[in-house]
């Protein structure tokens, strides 16, 4: 038997492929420069919310270079890293070393060459706005890609210029209308659940602003529904939220004692049929999971425990707070924090992450309610929320604090979905600046906490 001459070539080329994605993977993952900086840092940290010794406004002046009166655009993120790095102060280069070993930052440009014809019909959805006209012929795109989770954001200003069909009804009148009349044969309200809905094996959890009722068509062993008695989920007062989590909490502890093998507490929560919800009554969903948790928020997990391996013993979601509240992108409610994070599913997502479900996260969720509801005129959400493992005490390296993610299904009323095949199979394409939405976040709130 004789080898063939091309396999010695089949077998070049094959370990040359593969050195090309370990060094490409190497390239978007580790960064060995980034970790030499860290490792004076304490091993094994938990979660804490760092006081940095420092303000955002300090951080702007001396490390990003600009001046009080500039406000911060996401545009100039690379400018900012870039001035950060090259610092002269020790701080300054600190952040830009912890900034690069948790995110990897590229700025691109992207031309077009337009025909006058096409050019006439641009000028019309611009406004004939001459600086909207020279940024669509050089379009600059910021990509955040997050080494350890492995989720992206490709921003690009120019996306939030797109023409929109505008719907004949108001986003306003179009909810009241669905609340108002999904009111008359609701299963939830007033008594309806007693006959209308399943119970737990253990039975029905009750409070007095909400009750349990088992999910008919479950998607996991343990899996239960946080009904509120108030049928309006866009305007729950914040007792009333309070109230459902804390049964939520109990749920929780309920279903862990009877299977203690049932450890990881997770929840998800639609308002309006934007967002998939089957019912318009107040409704969260909530689910214990086995050993793990479920896929994309075990991704995370595992994308943290790498980061404390590479980066000795740092907490990943402490940093990933602490970068994000230097860059002036976090608002604290108490020891909760809402974070405009830099990967968001889509323009209108935003996080809350706290050490403990407690009062303070309840509120910065009920501000984030009113902000969107109230003053930006949006009616539909998804939120997914998850909490720190049941057996917390007796595990090693569940270093997870409470994490909510919530983004508003924009806009309410359009045809067209808010999420496409970008969006589900490559990267989030990003059209609002996150300082933007900060800032909407920030005066909204700050209004209602005087």
């Amino acid at each position: 038997m004789q080898l063939r001459r091309d396999v010695p070539i089949f077998f070049f080329l094959l370990i040359t492929i593969f050195l090309l994605i370990l060094l490409f993977q190497l390239h978007y993952t580790v960064d060995p420069s980034t970790r030499a900086g860290l490792s004076k840092l304490i091993k094994n940290q938990k979660f804490r919310i760092l006081t940095n010794k420092y303000s955002s406004l300090w951080y702007q002046t001396n490390c990003f270079q600009v001046q009080q009166s500039q406000k911060l655009v996401l545009e100039k993120l690379p400018e900012y890293l870039k001035n950060s790095h090259s610092s002269k102060n020790e701080i300054c280069r600190q952040f830009a070393t912890i900034f690069n070993a948790l995110f990897h930052l590229d700025e691109i440009y992207g031309s077009l060459k337009l025909s006058p014809i096409y050019l006439k019909k641009i000028n019309q959805w611009l406004h004939n706005n001459d600086v909207l006209l020279e940024q669509i012929r050089k379009q600059r795109i910021i990509k955040v890609y997050n080494r350890y989770t492995h989720e992206e954001m490709l921003y690009n200003y120019m996306r939030s210029q797109r023409p929109q069909t505008k719907s004949e009804i108001s986003s306003e009148s179009y909810t009241s209308k669905l609340l108002e009349d999904s009111k008359k044969n609701c299963d939830f309200c007033g008594k309806n659940y007693l006959n209308s809905t399943a119970e737990d094996t253990f039975g029905r959890l009750e409070h007095r602003l909400s009750y349990t009722a088992a999910n008919t068509f479950k998607y996991d062993r343990w899996h239960t529904l946080i009904v509120s008695r108030n049928h309006d989920t866009l305007h729950l007062t914040e007792d009333e939220i309070v109230d459902m989590f804390e049964l939520t909490k109990e749920w929780f502890r309920k279903a862990h004692s009877i299977e203690p093998m049932y450890t990881c507490p997770e929840m998800i929560w639609d308002a309006m049929p934007k967002s998939g919800a089957s019912q318009m009554h107040t409704h969260l969903q909530a689910s214990l999971g086995f050993d793990i948790y479920y896929g994309n928020i075990e991704r995370i997990r595992q994308g943290a425990r790498l980061y404390a391996q590479l980066n000795n013993g740092r907490n990943y979601y402490s940093d990933y707070l602490s970068i994000h509240q230097i860059l002036g992108l976090t608002i604290p409610v108490g020891n909760a924090h809402i974070v405009v994070h830099l990967t968001p599913i889509k323009d209108l997502e935003i996080m809350i992450m706290g050490e403990k479900l407690e009062r303070n996260f309840y509120k910065a969720l009920h501000l984030v309610f009113r902000t969107f509801v109230d003053d930006l005129n949006e009616y539909s959400f998804s939120l997914g929320m998850y909490l720190p493992p049941m057996n917390e005490s007796s595990s090693n390296g569940h270093d997870i604090p409470v994490v909510c993610r919530l983004v508003f299904r924009n806009p309410v009323t359009n045809l067209r979905s808010d999420i496409n095949g970008l969006d589900l199979y490559t990267s989030s394409v990003i059209g609002k600046d996150r300082y933007i939405l900060h800032q909407q976040l920030k005066d909204s709130i700050y209004k209602r906490l005087k």
